[in-house]
């Protein structure tokens, strides 16, 4: 066989090598890249739940201390857990806030949590928004 003969044949060869390696490559990308996007936005969700979760008590506390020093009063107890909710880039929801007789203050809260794909998806959009329950009572000391 003449190095002419071998020439063809590594040029027959190395075209179809170089497709399928370049196909294979191409996959594997689109499947970490995937993988990565649904990762990201599961792991955010999971986040902004616990994050809610702290912060919905955080209000609920901060309710129940105004409702000790206004003497029961509702609305300086509702702007409380909502300028403490605000300060996250949270929201009380209306009509959430109950008041036990031994001052707990009860309250549920919602929060929108940062996604790349899960909030513009019109079904799955109300994944990303978190709605937690908390509740708190004045400290003793107050």
């Amino acid at each position: 066989m003449s190095t002419k003969d071998w020439a063809r044949r590594l040029d027959d060869v190395a075209p179809d090598t170089g497709d399928v390696i370049l196909s294979w490559l191409t996959r594997v990308v689109l499947v970490i890249a995937v993988i990565a996007v649904v990762g990201f936005d599961g792991l955010s969700i999971a986040v902004a739940h616990v994050s809610a979760q702290d912060d919905a008590n955080s209000a609920a506390a901060a309710a129940a201390t105004a409702w000790v020093s206004d003497k029961g009063a509702l609305a300086p107890t509702l702007l409380a857990a909502q300028n403490s909710a605000s300060q996250h880039d949270e929201t009380v929801l209306p009509n959430s806030l109950s008041v036990g007789t031994d001052g707990t203050v009860h309250l549920k809260l919602v929060r929108d949590a940062s996604t790349l794909v899960i909030r513009h998806i019109g079904p799955l959009r109300s994944w990303a928004t978190v709605i937690v329950k908390g509740s708190g009572k004045a400290d003793a000391t107050s």
